[in-house]
């Protein structure tokens, strides 16, 4: 039985290997950059678009387009909404039409799109564009890797938009995991984060409440002591009760200063940008 290179793959003839067979190279085939032999999906290009195109990569110049001819901008007859579709798998399930959801790979560079619509990206706190340039990455996995460092930023009010107008408001960055943007909470500051647990630590904890706890127990124990001497009149038994009083007094101090020294361990362990408990992220920042 002939050996059929590529026999996961549906879709393909049996004149396709026939035709393999015959050739002298067939043991080339797809082996040591030599094509092999696989379904192609047709593309179906609209009038304005120029197509260029090697088995299934594809680079697209023309209109916003994200389905059939009728769709995106330019199948609406807008003008300035021009595109360039680096895709490579088609997806077989919908033929002749780029698939934003099911092509393998695609780049997508637009003047003017919807590309949340186009991508079916949630809305997030930033919202979702309409009738924007945009660029669109969508693979199985996407890396951006820089040998040095990458910003994420956004330009914000007073910004002059592709469209002439400009911005009146600011937009961040969402970083939204599983296209789920229910439960999106702001990025904690950390320089802002550390003074709140320092203003915690010192002045409530600190400086008030363990201070206040101290000089109670100081207080009480000198209370105690008057009363003991005014109503025991023995020396034997007055000075058990002083004895004891003071023990109260010394255990009271000694939970405050734990408290205290648990407060300076906290700051150290977490407070501190070289510690091992702190909540910042040494390399990553977000304003």
């Amino acid at each position: 039985m002939t050996t059929k290179p590529g026999d996961e793959r549906e879709g393909i003839s049996e004149k396709a290997y026939e035709a393999l067979d015959a050739s002298s190279n067939k043991s080339k085939v797809g082996h040591g950059g030599y094509r092999n032999v696989e379904p192609i999906i047709t593309y179906d290009p609209s009038h304005r678009e120029k197509i260029i195109t090697q088995d299934d990569s594809h680079i697209v110049l023309g209109g916003d387009r994200i389905s059939s001819k009728a769709s995106g901008y330019a199948g609406k007859g807008h003008t300035k909404c021009h595109m360039i579709d680096l895709v490579v798998g088609r997806d077989p399930k919908l033929s002749g039409n780029p698939s934003f959801k099911g092509d393998a790979a695609r780049i997508y560079i637009c003047q003017r799109t919807d590309a949340d619509h186009s991508f079916d990206l949630v809305k997030g706190e930033v919202g979702s564009n309409k009738a924007r340039s945009a660029i669109g990455i969508k693979a199985d996995g996407v890396r951006i890797v820089a040998r040095e460092g990458i910003k994420l930023v956004t330009m914000g009010k007073g910004t002059e938009l592709s469209t002439g107008s400009k911005l009146k408001t600011y937009t961040g960055i969402d970083l939204i995991a599983g296209n789920d943007d229910k439960g999106l909470e702001p990025i904690a500051l950390t320089h802002k984060l550390e003074d709140t647990f320092e203003f915690m630590l010192k002045e409530i904890l600190e400086e008030n409440i363990f201070k206040a706890l101290a000089d109670f127990i100081n207080d009480q124990s000198s209370l105690n002591n008057e009363i003991i001497a005014t109503l025991i009149q023995t020396p034997e038994s007055k000075g058990k009760m002083i004895i004891a009083a003071q023990r109260i007094q010394l255990q009271g101090l000694a939970k405050v200063n734990a408290g205290r020294m648990a407060g300076v361990k906290f700051r150290l362990r977490h407070l501190a940008p070289n510690a091992k408990g702190w909540f910042g992220s040494r390399n990553n920042h977000s304003n």
